[in-house]
């Protein structure tokens, strides 16, 4: 089963915004800590926004693991050639 790692970060990230907001909220209420409840909020909503474009998942695939220990050499095959006309 293959992974989505932009809903995984996603998730985590909003993971992060929970937890930041618990610990501002159990903070003493000031002007600042509104404030940064309120920005806490507008990333959320960027967070959870649509989002559209490509996205390039993560990941190996079994060739990238090859190529990273063998380097392929092309070489000309000279009685291959004529076979071609």
């Amino acid at each position: 089963m293959s992974t989505n790692i932009s809903k995984q970060k996603r998730e985590d990230l909003l993971n992060k915004i929970k937890a930041l907001r618990a610990f501002i909220s159990a903070a003493p209420q000031n002007e600042i800590t509104v404030n940064l409840l309120s920005y806490l909020s507008d990333l959320e909503k960027d967070v959870n926004g649509k989002k559209y474009g490509l996205v390039f998942e993560e990941h190996c695939e079994e060739i990238d693991e090859v190529l990273d220990t063998h380097t392929p050499v092309l070489t000309e095959e000279k009685d291959l050639r004529y076979l071609l006309y």
